[in-house]
């Protein structure tokens, strides 16, 4: 009998985004987007080609053509999808309580998972100035929308008394730095999981907003 020499099985083109899927078009847009931020984390927006994208998707280079224009529109789509991810956690905070403290504390928790899970280390993220001028506005646009509202939610904590008077606008500052970095050193199987990760930064958003103090107790 002779021996069958097994064959090592190909890389799954499109990461295995499915051609059967409702609409495989936007499907496989989106698996080149992740995995364009991917490369980009490893070699660097600057130092990457549409060649190392195509190989890391198993696809021809002309096939990325289809589908975006050239490396800067794919990094305009990474920040487009971690923005829409930002406003889909914001919808669901904001309707799963009334609290603005508890609001905060779920936009950051869901926005995070997002992040991780979707974006894993798309370092990209922060080749914010890399973008074009029309892309930068677009952007810009979309996040002052969101900061708008985490101010408004920081704002009420203030007014219903549940946190010390502060900055709201340097506040949500602080807060969407510190998420918008975790792409910087998050690494997917590392320590800490995305869920992990996500509690964690939700729980140190809201210790430190300050708490007022307890009025003394009267004697």
């Amino acid at each position: 009998m002779t021996k069958q020499t097994q064959v090592p099985a190909k890389p799954a083109r499109w990461n295995n985004a499915l051609a059967e899927a409702p609409d495989p078009r936007e499907i496989r847009k989106r698996a080149l987007i992740v995995a364009a931020g991917r490369v980009f984390g490893t070699k660097g927006f600057h130092n990457t080609t549409l060649d190392d994208i195509a190989s890391a998707l198993s696809v021809t280079k002309p096939a990325l053509y289809r589908y975006v224009e050239n490396k800067h529109q794919i990094l305009f789509e990474c920040h487009q999808m971690a923005v829409a991810m930002a406003e889909e956690a914001l919808a669901q905070a904001m309707q799963g309580s009334a609290a603005p403290l508890q609001q905060l504390h779920d936009f950051v928790a869901l926005y995070i998972r997002k992040i991780t899970s979707e974006l894993g280390t798309c370092v990209v993220l922060t080749e914010y100035y890399s973008m074009t001028p029309d892309h930068t506005e677009v952007i810009q646009r979309r996040r002052r929308v969101i900061d708008t509202a985490l101010r408004m939610l920081v704002t009420q904590a203030v007014d219903q008394r549940l946190i010390a008077p502060c900055d709201a606008k340097l506040a949500v500052f602080f807060l969407m730095g510190a998420i918008n970095n975790i792409n910087r050193w998050f690494t997917e199987g590392g320590a800490q999981s995305g869920e992990q990760i996500a509690q964690a930064f939700a729980d140190h958003a809201i210790a430190c907003l300050s708490p007022l103090p307890m009025a003394p107790a009267k004697s």
